[in-house]
């Protein structure tokens, strides 16, 4: 009998199911993209009001668990436990029966209105001490105090999208500090609801489930969950977490010093650390890992996964997305005529200067206005600057946690051998590239085998990560780091003068 870990991943683009064995090996996979319901707020035009059925995200959920079970190959009792990561700050509400009554992803920002009453309230330096978060415009706290104002039916039940299928897959309510510190109702420091929030907005403490530790036995499958997603009925149900989080377990980042980048839709870049940690400055994201006793400070790089893909499918030719990827492995294979340096998609996190109508754009030397710059140009200089971006977030990270001296990347952009060479390069430190690009579910899977004790009897994460985190090191080249420093610095010094710029 092989040991066999079944995960689910909500993430923003779509839904998955992977399935690991004890070596961190995929024995079964199947993903399938959804799209959202939009709405713009005719009050605030910018805003823009995201939301999904609850019902036909479970029903792709589960297609993926039984066409990834189909792959498998399972032996009955080789399934050790099920687990979910999902996107952050994504929720679910049900009602006192236990239905949804809505749904909405990190991209919803119904609640902005609400989050300029937060900041009022409570001030953002109050908020950003006790959550670790600021800007509360997409987080579940300024969802709940919409709804509570346009919803017909009262809130019952407050779920992070991860909890949310746990709950379909068991009928328990819990939640887990990971992603709870995402809603805006957690205390940071003491890894719980926090009593001022609630108190300060009115919100009763009934609306919170019970919070669990990740990795935690909380149930098993039901009759129900069991004919929907193929599963045995009565299979163990484990707390999963965070995608973000899951996904610097799942590519070995456990202990400080430890930083990771996830290279996905956005690139979030994580530090890992063994106390709550908050930027003097306010910007910098603090919240839990899916460990206990640790915590992460975060940065991000912005737009990277989406606009990669849009810009090969803008220079593909129309070729299918699933030839784009290898289309820009080739082209950034090929000797580059002029410099470029591109300003879509990768950026400094700062949520002071988030603006609706900052400027982007590709700039070349003059010349290249006579002559159509090649498309390896256009792919070496994207892939350029999410280098000279995650050095900058990188640099936010340092100036408040001390010097990290390697930089852990996974994720599905983490598969380009040409974009983790040139990150090496133009961040100037060594890179370690996991080999399994979905470290989040990766990560999910190492949280049901250390705590079901599946690892030579050990319930250890550490252990965990030994026997199922493989990577890469790429040590950065002296003579390219030289070069992308002042190409970097040339890059730094545009990128700041958009900030002063519209369109």
């Amino acid at each position: 009998m092989a040991d066999a870990f079944v995960i689910l991943d909500a993430g923003t683009g779509g839904g998955k199911c992977i399935i690991f064995d004890a070596a961190g090996r995929v024995l079964g996979a199947h993903r399938e993209s959804w799209t959202y319901d939009l709405r713009r707020n005719p009050d605030i035009p910018f805003v823009k009001e995201f939301s999904f059925a609850a019902p036909k995200f479970w029903d792709i959920l589960c297609h993926c668990v039984r066409t990834a079970l189909q792959a498998a190959r399972l032996a009955a009792g080789d399934v050790v436990g099920v687990a979910a990561t999902s996107q952050r700050e994504g929720c679910v509400f049900l009602d006192a029966q236990g239905a949804e009554i809505y749904a909405g992803p990190n991209l919803d920002a119904r609640g902005f209105g609400e989050g300029i009453e937060i900041l009022n309230v409570l001030g953002n330096e109050r908020l950003y001490r006790i959550t670790g978060h600021s800007a509360p415009f997409i987080f579940p706290l300024a969802r709940y105090l919409w709804f509570r104002k346009h919803g017909t039916t009262p809130v019952a039940h407050l779920l992070m999208i991860n909890d949310w299928i746990t709950y379909r897959l068991s009928g328990e309510l819990c939640a887990e500090p990971s992603n709870a510190t995402e809603s805006m109702l957690f205390d940071l420091e003491g890894r719980c609801w926090s009593d001022e929030i609630l108190s300060t907005f009115d919100i009763p403490r009934a609306v919170l489930p019970t919070l669990r530790s990740c990795g935690e036995r909380v149930g098993t499958v039901t009759a129900a969950a069991a004919a929907a997603t193929g599963l045995a009925a009565g299979t163990p149900v484990f707390v999963g977490g965070a995608d973000t989080q899951c996904s610097l377990l799942g590519s070995g980042a456990l202990d400080p010093p430890a930083t990771a980048a996830t290279l996905g839709t956005t690139t979030p870049v994580q530090a890992v650390v063994d106390h709550a940690v908050f930027d003097p400055q306010a910007n910098l994201w603090a919240g839990c890992h899916v460990v206990p006793d640790r915590w992460v400070l975060e940065s991000n790089a912005g737009d990277t996964g989406d606009a990669y893909l849009w810009l090969l499918d803008l220079i593909s030719g129309g070729r299918p997305r699933a030839e784009l990827y290898a289309l820009g492995e080739q082209l950034a294979a090929e000797r580059c005529e002029a410099p470029a340096m591109l300003f879509v998609g990768p950026t400094i996190f700062n949520l002071t200067k988030m603006r609706v109508n900052r400027p982007g754009g590709m700039l070349f030397p003059f010349p290249s206005l006579h002559v159509r710059p090649d498309r390896g140009t256009l792919v070496r200089a994207f892939m350029e600057s999410i280098g000279y971006a995650l050095h900058a977030n990188l640099e936010q990270l340092v100036a408040v946690t001390g010097p990290r001296t390697e930089l852990i990347l996974s994720g599905g952009m983490s598969r380009s051998a040409a974009l983790t060479r040139t990150i090496a390069d133009v961040v100037g430190v060594p890179v370690r590239v996991a080999h399994e690009p979905e470290s989040a579910a990766l990560g999910c899977a190492m949280l049901i085998m250390a705590n079901a004790g599946r690892h030579s009897g050990s319930a250890d994460v550490a252990s965990a990560v030994r026997a199922m985190v493989q990577d890469t090191r790429i040590e950065p080249d002296a003579e390219r780091q030289a070069r992308y420093g002042a190409a970097r610095a040339k890059w730094r010094e545009l990128y700041d003068q958009l900030d002063e710029m519209e369109i």
